[in-house]
């Protein structure tokens, strides 16, 4: 961890050296941090669009094989293998901005060249957003890409197979406000890094995930109405 705090460090530093302004070093350095993490993202997301393409097989497996649970986990590991989908593809990447953020949690609280610098409306960056600006924003933008990701991997149900959709949408609100919650306290530098990141995931979920699902289920609706006329 003391290596990633240096590391980091040394990078907000020189951003703010070239920039000259600790706000705007903060925006090009969540880009360079997303940048460098952009291929487990794009990792994580596609893994999860197959693994809801094998929803419904899952599905089917679970029905025939209910009752027996070593028969249902051989088929199911036998359906991964065959569709090429990774139980752990979808998980390991989305943990690794966490230890970036504990490292950066660190590095601004024992960075004093931020306190009293000021960057828009905020006049030290060392400080909480008195007008809590930062953590609805915040909350914002943990809760949307949420949404869009839940929206593109979830298939569309009814009845008692919308439980999981639910279940997933106050994981997202609940995770949302935690988010928001803990920006209250947090220096505003570090909640600033925290919704730029935000901002980049939305994009890159709308544009990788949500908007080719959604063009795909508008496709075949289009095919069905289609059908149901001739």
């Amino acid at each position: 961890m003391s290596y990633i705090m240096m590391g980091l460090g040394w990078i907000l530093r020189l951003c703010s050296q070239l920039t000259g302004n600790y706000g705007v070093a903060v925006i090009i350095f969540t880009i360079i941090i997303k940048a460098v993490l952009m291929p487990l993202t794009l990792k994580q997301q596609r893994s999860m669009l197959r693994m809801q393409k094998v929803q419904p097989l899952m599905n089917d497996l679970q029905r025939k094989y209910g009752n027996d649970k070593d028969k249902l986990n051989q088929e199911m590991m036998k359906l991964y293998k065959e569709k090429n989908v990774s139980m752990t593809g979808g998980c390991l990447p989305s943990l690794l901005p966490m230890p970036i953020l504990m490292a950066l949690y660190y590095v601004f609280y024992n960075m004093s060249a931020i306190d009293g610098k000021g960057f828009l409306w905020l006049n030290d960056l060392g400080a909480p957003d008195p007008y809590y600006i930062l953590p609805i924003l915040s909350a914002l933008m943990t809760y949307l890409p949420s949404l869009l990701m839940t929206k593109a991997t979830q298939p569309q149900t009814t009845g008692d197979e919308d439980t999981p959709q639910m279940n997933m949408a106050g994981m997202n609100v609940g995770m949302s406000l935690v988010m928001g919650f803990m920006a209250l306290k947090f220096k505003s530098i570090l909640v600033l890094y925290w919704i730029l990141g935000g901002v980049i995931q939305l994009i890159t979920t709308y544009f990788i995930n949500y908007r080719p699902v959604m063009e795909k289920r508008r496709k075949a609706e289009i095919t069905e109405i289609e059908l149901e006329k001739s």
